[in-house]
């Protein structure tokens, strides 16, 4: 008789620790798939970003060359009589 009620309250503890995980693992899940969303979230936040940085540098590509430079009169290409006077 007493290796059955052993038995029996072990199945018990048993079958009450199942449930007592099995609640924790819920409350696990449910924080992870808030968790993964909030990054899911970031990452498409921080992609939009990048986005529009791109896209705020498209008119400086597009846009129509610079006149060069004119390096003949260059500090270092002058005479000693040519340079500005302050």
């Amino acid at each position: 008789m007493s290796d059955r009620q052993s038995v029996a309250g072990a199945y018990l503890k048993i079958a009450a620790h199942e449930e007592l995980c099995a609640e924790r693992y819920r409350g696990i899940n449910e924080k992870l798939s808030w968790m993964l969303g909030a990054m899911a979230t970031m990452v498409l936040t921080l992609l939009a970003w990048a986005l529009v940085q791109l896209y705020a540098l498209q008119p400086a590509r597009t846009s129509a060359p610079r006149a060069a430079i004119d390096v003949s009169t260059a500090p270092e290409k002058l005479a000693p009589d040519q340079f500005p006077v302050a």
